[in-house]
């Protein structure tokens, strides 16, 4: 199981064990069927809700990018309130933000909490995932 971090209240990092193997909650990372890739756009500003898990399960993010086409503070976060995560003041457009966790240090939202792009302003913003329903 994951540890859940005070300072990151909303999602859970899920390391390795002390023998440097993967806990069994993340080793279905290396199982490709398993696996989703999403995709999509957003352009309004504040919250913009991308993925939002089978009721009774959450979201396990292996990687995650945004792509403003325009300046904009924009940042991931579970659920309407979550704590905000890859956090950016983008000054122009056309900047990747992107983060691969891996299989190692998954990041995970709490059970029917949605994957959330936040936007300070309405910018046309192109976003990608890899995740599981766990």
């Amino acid at each position: 199981r994951g540890r859940s971090h005070g300072a990151l209240a909303g999602f859970e990092l899920m390391p390795r064990d002390s023998y440097g193997d993967t806990y069994s909650a993340t080793a279905a990372f290396t199982d490709a069927s398993a696996q989703v890739v999403a995709s999509g756009s957003v352009s309004a500003s504040g919250n913009n809700t991308l993925l939002t898990p089978t009721s009774g399960k959450k979201i396990r993010l292996a990687y995650v990018s945004y792509n403003p086409s325009a300046a904009v503070e924009a940042a991931f976060r579970f659920g309407a309130s979550g704590t905000l995560f890859l956090r950016n003041n983008l000054t122009s457009g056309g900047s990747v933000v992107a983060k691969d966790f891996g299989d190692m240090r998954c990041v995970e939202g709490a059970i029917n909490d949605p994957l959330i792009l936040n936007l300070s302003a309405g910018v046309a913003t192109i976003w990608n995932a890899l995740y599981l329903e766990v």
